[in-house]
Order: structure tokens, then sequence, then C-alpha cells
């Protein structure tokens, strides 16, 4: 049991680990709270979509979670850092840890994809501004066959957070 308890604590030492390196984990909220109040976002909230088959978590005021177990997918939705763009957030990331990337616009909105792809799954960052706030969406360990699911919902929760131009019919596969 301390084993479990151990692993537990070195897990949760490297996700924030890893979060705070990308700077996606805001340890003082302070930095998202005055970006909110500034341009008059909202944190990620209950003006989001509930998605057929999807169980929607809020989590904390910056994170919202959308957990389809059927499928064995959990689609994160992260509220992140509003001081650059989001094309510099993208271009300030370790691009050698990503095997491919897209880059394509989401009724009206420049959106990034970024995949670490393996041999069953890949996991994938979705970076994308909408109403003055910049996003990130989430997913790890989606099976290729999962994979039009998993694009075609984070492409509803995108397109659910304000108006804009219509979908540009992106599929990955």
């Amino acid at each position: 049991m301390k084993k479990l308890y151990a692993l537990l604590v070195i897990l949760i030492i490297a996700y924030v680990g890893i979060n705070v390196a990308a700077e996606n984990l805001h340890l003082n909220d302070s930095d998202t709270n005055d970006a909110a109040k500034g341009n008059g976002a909202n944190a990620v909230n209950a003006s989001l979509p509930s998605l057929d088959s999807f169980n929607k978590t809020q989590i904390n005021d910056t994170t919202v979670s959308y957990a389809d177990p059927s499928h064995n997918m959990t689609i994160y939705l992260y509220k992140i850092d509003n001081g650059k763009t989001i094309s510099d957030i993208v271009n300030g990331l370790n691009q050698g840890e990503y095997t491919s990337n897209q880059t394509i616009t989401e009724n009206g909105e420049t959106t990034y994809y970024l995949y670490k792809e393996g041999p069953d799954s890949y996991s994938a960052d979705i970076f994308f501004n909408k109403n003055k706030q910049n996003y990130m969406l989430t997913g790890n360990n989606i099976s290729y066959e999962n994979s039009d699911y998993f694009i075609s919902h984070c492409k509803s929760i995108i397109n659910s957070m304000g108006s804009g131009n219509s979908t540009s019919g992106f599929s990955r596969w």
C-alpha cells in the first residue's frame, strides 16, 4: 500500500511539474482572473455545451473535463495564459515532443492541432483563441479507431464557444 501512495505522489509531482513547465497550470490564479476581468472573458463554466455521451465536470475556474466512459475518453478544456497570442504559445512549445501538427481554420479561428502519435493511440493538444481568450483542449491515449469521434467532439466544443464562419470540414483521417 505504501508503494501505491508513493507512486501517486510521484505522479502528482510529475503532472504539476510538466504543466508548470508548459505554462498550463496556474498555481496563482491572479493571472487568470486578471486576464478574464481585463477582456470580459468568463471562467470556463456552464455556458459550454453538454456533449452527447460525455459527462461534463467543472474542475476549477480554468478547467472543464468531458468524459465518455464507453469510449474510454476524456477531453480537457483549459483556459490558458492570455498574455501571449495563441501562435506565440504554440511556437514556444518544445516541438520535438510532437510527432505531427496541423493548423486549420475552425469556425473562423486559427486552430493548432499538435499530436504525439504512438503505435496504438495518440495524444492531442489543440490550441485556439475564442472570444479574446486562449484555450487548450487535450486528449490522451486516443485510439485511432476513436479518432474521428474525438476530433468531432473537440470541434463541437470550439464551435459552441461563439459565432464565426462555417467549419472547415477537417477530419483527422
